[in-house]
């Protein structure tokens, strides 16, 4: 696991403790040759039933080393129904983006 995979879990695992209504936190990706540059943000779509629905509309953070977050970040938060949307393709994901693997609820995802 590289710095930034685990800085991506890192701070989806505070997400999930911040955010009540999260249902699922998956990782972003591009193109390879974009996730190889060091400056290429971490990038992560979430799942949230008590957020408002708005379309795919990506939130870019600084980096935060006093919270242990070394990398700049950009977050999608969507319904569960965009969710849906996106696997159906009705929803595109911005430059190329695909949705990679789910990152576990340390929470809840103990107790399965």
């Amino acid at each position: 696991m590289t710095e930034k995979d685990a800085e991506a879990t890192s701070l989806a695992q505070k997400h999930y403790q911040i955010e009540t209504g999260m249902t699922g936190i998956f990782r972003l990706s591009g193109s390879a040759e974009a996730e190889a540059k060091p400056n290429e943000p971490i990038k992560l779509l979430e799942v949230n039933q008590n957020t408002i629905a708005s379309g795919i509309m990506p939130i870019q953070f600084g980096p935060s080393p006093a919270s242990g977050i070394h990398f700049s970040s950009v977050i999608l938060e969507i319904t569960p129904d965009e969710y849906q949307q996106l696997e159906r393709n009705e929803l595109v994901l911005p430059n190329g983006w695909r949705i990679g693997e789910r990152i576990p609820n340390p929470e809840s995802d103990e107790a399965e």
